[in-house]
């Protein structure tokens, strides 16, 4: 469910730095990869006329070319240096950590009984240059402003 989420996520986000639509949509996992072969499906699919393509960058290596950054539980240390690099470079940040948006995340999963959900931080995707469409804001359980 949670790799289904990405995908759609990537469908209702306008890059205020995407210019090209002809360049590729690039998904970023840094640290532990909690999605393993379940991401492979998406790799090449479109969205929004951009080809997906995944990526696995090390913390401390380049995020440029990213455009959305899944931060897996290993990297909960780097918070803060993600979320700056994020907001200087235009990337949607999506986790799954406890309290993500409040911290600063920008999309950030719940589960509610045994249903995964999502949060959304409109001012952190704003202050990256990120517009997120009202439909998903409407879906999201709890939208911080």
């Amino acid at each position: 469910m949670k790799a289904a989420f990405l995908f759609n996520f990537t469908r209702f986000v306008t890059w205020s730095h995407a210019e090209n639509s002809a360049e590729p949509l690039e998904i970023c996992i840094v640290g532990t990869d909690p999605f393993k072969e379940l991401l492979d499906p998406i790799r090449g699919r479109l969205s929004q006329g951009r080809e997906l393509q995944l990526r696995y960058p090390e913390i401390n290596s380049d995020l440029s070319g990213c455009d959305v950054l899944y931060i897996s539980e290993s990297q909960s240390k780097n918070l803060n240096l993600l979320f700056d690099a994020a907001r200087q470079q235009g990337i949607l940040t999506v986790s799954d950590l406890p309290e993500f948006v409040r911290k600063g995340g920008m999309v950030g999963y719940v589960k509610q009984g045994n249903v995964i959900r999502f949060e959304i931080n409109l001012k952190a995707a704003t202050d990256a240059g990120l517009t997120i469409n009202s439909r998903l804001l409407e879906l999201a359980v709890r939208v911080l402003r």
